[in-house]
């Protein structure tokens, strides 16, 4: 069942800026087959070697008859290798164009916090949240515990001295198995996080802000939500288009933008109560402003992003986009969502 998959991340360095990760995924069949055959003697272990040639190998060591038994259970082992896009490109320009401090400020006021929250800004990024929290608690001489995670180290450091400085915790960590105990936060904030999980996993993200919440705790999210499943598909491949442009595999690999009515089943399979929209714009995609940071001033990938998107928008989905072409630039329109959610007490 992958709503039921743990998750363990196998850093192999810590100590290295932007150092590689593996991470397990088992199935609730796979973990009862692992419990029964791992003990203290023993343990699985996945090997990848890379030869000076280019070439590598993969290799998982167990007991004498694991692959039989493997192959009895109808399990799979399975590592996808892919480029760290966030390590390649630590500006994302659709974070940045969304990013406005009205927003931010609209995401604050909707976690009503109280003196001595424990808040925790997940998949935190550079940490613009984290700063409009740092700014609201100063201005109402409030005091708050601040945490902060993201998958990538090289996002966190991007974080200026003052929120470091602020911050309770700054952790490397995976939001389909955060770090934290259960009940640990008052308020969880996710923005524009959940898009770049794979879709099949985005329900183990809610799940884990619902854990670590305390009972209730007020989550907030805000995200891109395309209106319709033809959008959806239409918007997701055209970002995924100027991903593989800009050489940036796991985005390309990984995004995947919900529908508002799909958000909304994983908050409330999740068990969150509540639900409300704090906000809805239009969030103006425009394929120039890919030029600069993801095509690197490069006209030529422009040119094969915008005859993409011309052929992968048909005629009668561009008046539901609003849809302008002016030749080196295209822009559609997408919905730009806040929602807030409480757990139940």
């Amino acid at each position: 069942m992958r709503q039921n998959r743990r998750f363990v991340a196998l850093n192999l360095d810590e100590d290295i800026v932007g150092h590689p990760t593996l991470l397990f995924s088992l199935s609730e069949e796979a973990q009862a087959f692992v419990s029964e055959i791992v003990d203290d003697t023993f343990s699985i272990r996945l090997s990848l070697d890379m030869e000076p040639d280019g070439r590598h190998r993969a290799s998982l060591h167990g007991p004498p008859d694991l692959a039989e038994l493997f192959a009895s259970l109808n399990l799979q082992a399975r590592c996808d290798i892919v480029a760290d896009g966030y390590n390649v490109r630590v500006l994302d320009a659709l974070d940045m164009d969304t990013v406005s401090a009205g927003t931010t400020e609209k995401i604050v006021e909707g976690l009503e916090l109280q003196n001595g929250a424990k808040v925790l800004d997940l998949m935190c990024g550079a940490g613009e949240i984290s700063q409009a929290l740092r700014r609201f608690a100063a201005q109402n001489a409030m005091e708050i515990e601040l945490s902060m995670c993201d998958a990538h180290r090289s996002q966190l450091e991007r974080a200026d001295s003052e929120t470091h400085e602020c911050a309770a915790d700054i952790t490397v960590g995976d939001a389909r198995a955060l770090p934290y105990t259960k009940e640990s936060f008052d308020a969880v904030v996710l923005k524009m996080g959940l898009h770049e999980v794979p879709q099949a996993d985005q329900s183990l993200v809610v799940q884990e802000i619902y854990r670590v919440l305390k009972p209730g705790g007020r989550f907030v999210i805000w995200e891109l939500l395309p209106g319709t499943g033809e959008i959806q598909d239409a918007f997701t491949d055209i970002v995924h288009k100027s991903n593989m442009l800009a050489r940036c595999e796991s985005q390309a690999f990984d995004r995947y933008f919900p529908r508002g009515d799909q958000l909304l089943w994983l908050l409330k399979s999740a068990g969150f109560k509540n639900i409300e929209p704090l906000l809805q714009t239009e969030f103006s995609y425009s394929t120039l402003a890919r030029l600069k940071d993801e095509l690197a001033g490069d006209h030529s990938k422009l040119a094969i992003l915008n005859n993409f998107t011309r052929e992968r928008v048909s005629q009668k989905l561009r008046d539901e986009v609003h849809w302008q072409d002016s030749g080196d630039n295209i822009t559609i329109g997408v919905p730009n969502c806040i929602f807030r959610a409480d757990k139940p007490m």
